[in-house]
């Protein structure tokens, strides 16, 4: 699956940025004022204990929740499995420098690091690290030796190693030797804020994830950037300026007054996104049931009919995989996921269908891991964690997909933004559930207040019972005549 275009939409408390792929919605990632992600972020932290039976520590770092350090994240990358203990690395009160690698949420810590990397387009640099190693994904020969001669200078040159990454098969020594000093120069704003912090402080924060999507696609097939938010625009631009030139010229401003994700079919997307039942081309279908300790997919045959029972199988089984993969990347799903293809009699289409799910779980940039048949005859794979699934974020965790009383609210803001467009007023009001309220009077009070403003100054909240949480109204409380 390869993202040809990127949809960005700022709206009041919200970025919302979809990947497309032909079209087709690949993955969507929502920035919130109340609940930004920390990944990448670094903090001078402090050892509040030392956990024995985890193996792990746990790190304040500024938040009403401690971080998670494991032992595996404490040890040095020249060290593996050397037989230490989290005791013979830690003590309660150490000061320790700490990276998130995944965000806390509801019962989870953050997961952090002790073994920091400073991304950049074509290079991560890890500080306590050594040597080079470069992506799986890059796998020319030729270009393999020739980074690994390049960068080896530059590990001779000063202190920390180097991962490369896919992008770099198309850089050259110039933009390398820029990067390289980019990030070392980073490096040492860090070392010298932390030499004056007290701990818990953060010491570097990460670019925001539009930013960040434009470093991770450098040098990628990308033919259109989309925003629709002048602020954000620029910020993109300049941003690309410097970090991914290449896609300088591809960012453009969005000047429609339809909503950028109504014009480009996007909301239509992001609804399926939420059925648990996909269907298939062939007939057949998926049921997607996501639980606190697993995600299941069941695969279904539906009125797929390929002439017999292990024929029919076997296509629809080949037909899920490659939906499966992509479904996987659009819900964010995380953690063990089980699949319960359709049965096969025979061994060899059980081993070819296995081949062609590992084929196409290579295009996912998380690199899951498919474990493969379990004895129950289940397809079993693991997918690293990174923030909660399209499902969680949406719809806050709930069983049926009706949107959170917090997506609701930044609904019901883009809703009168786009009612005003089309019906200037001089007030509005939003009609909402009491829970839906009380969010826009509390936790996204600023989202409310920018509305407000962007509307002149005079927008009502009115709460009204007997609806579900997902349900509010736009009104005009006096239109203005057109003259």
């Amino acid at each position: 699956m390869i993202i040809d275009r990127i949809v960005v939409s700022a709206s009041p408390g919200e970025v919302r940025i979809a990947e497309l792929c032909d079209g087709e919605l690949a993955s969507l990632i929502l920035d919130r004022d109340y609940n930004k992600s920390c990944v990448g972020n670094i903090y001078l932290g402090r050892v509040k204990s030392v956990v024995h039976s985890l193996q792990a520590a746990f790190v304040e770092i500024g938040y009403s929740r401690h971080g998670f350090l494991a032992l595996p994240e404490v040890r040095p990358h020249s060290e593996s499995n050397n037989g230490k203990n989290i005791q013979q690395y830690l003590s309660e009160g150490d000061l320790v420098l700490v990276q998130v690698l995944r965000d806390s949420e509801e019962e989870k810590c953050a997961k952090l690091t002790m073994r920091i990397g400073l991304s950049g387009r074509d290079v991560v640099f890890l500080p306590m690290g050594q040597g080079v190693s470069i992506s799986r994904r890059l796998d020319d020969k030729n270009d393999r030796n020739r980074l690994t001669v390049l960068m080896e200078k530059f590990v001779a040159s000063g202190e920390g190693g180097f991962i490369l990454r896919t992008a770099a098969a198309q850089a050259n020594e110039k933009d390398l030797e820029a990067e390289v000093g980019r990030l070392r120069r980073c490096w040492l704003e860090i070392v010298s804020r932390k030499e004056k912090a007290t701990a818990p402080a953060r010491l570097f924060e990460d670019i925001e994830p539009a930013c960040r999507l434009l470093r991770e696609n450098g040098g990628s097939q990308l033919r259109n950037i989309i925003v629709d938010d002048a602020n954000l625009f620029a910020k993109m631009c300049a941003f690309a300026e410097t970090e991914a030139p290449d896609l300088l010229s591809i960012i453009t401003k969005y000047t429609g007054i339809t909503p950028l994700f109504d014009e480009e079919g996007i909301e239509d997307m992001i609804e399926a996104a939420l059925d648990p039942v996909v269907p298939l081309g062939s007939g057949g279908n998926l049921v997607f049931s996501e639980m606190s300790a697993l995600t299941a997919v069941d695969v279904n045959t539906g009125s797929a009919d390929y002439g017999n029972r292990e024929n029919t199988a076997f296509k629809v089984n080949k037909e899920a995989a490659h939906e499966i993969g992509k479904q996987i990347r659009l819900r964010n799903l995380s953690g063990t996921l089980v699949i319960d293809f359709v049965s096969m009699r025979r061994q060899d289409n059980r081993q070819e269908l296995n081949k062609e799910f590992r084929r196409v779980l290579t295009h996912d940039p998380l690199n899951p891991n498919l474990i493969g048949y379990t004895r129950l005859g289940l397809v079993e794979l693991t997918r690293r964690r990174q923030r909660g699934s399209l499902f969680e974020l949406i719809c806050g965790g709930t069983p049926q997909p009706e949107p959170s009383a917090t997506s609701t609210a930044l609904a019901a803001l883009r809703a009168v933004i786009r009612h005003s467009a089309f019906e200037p007023a001089s007030g509005y009001t939003i009609e909402a559930h009491a829970e839906v309220i009380a969010i826009l009077q509390s936790s996204y009070l600023r989202a409310f207040e920018e509305t407000s403003r962007r509307l002149g100054g005079n927008l009502e909240l009115v709460p009204f019972d007997g609806v579900t949480r997902s349900i509010f109204d736009v009104h005009s409380i006096c239109k203005v005549r057109s003259t």
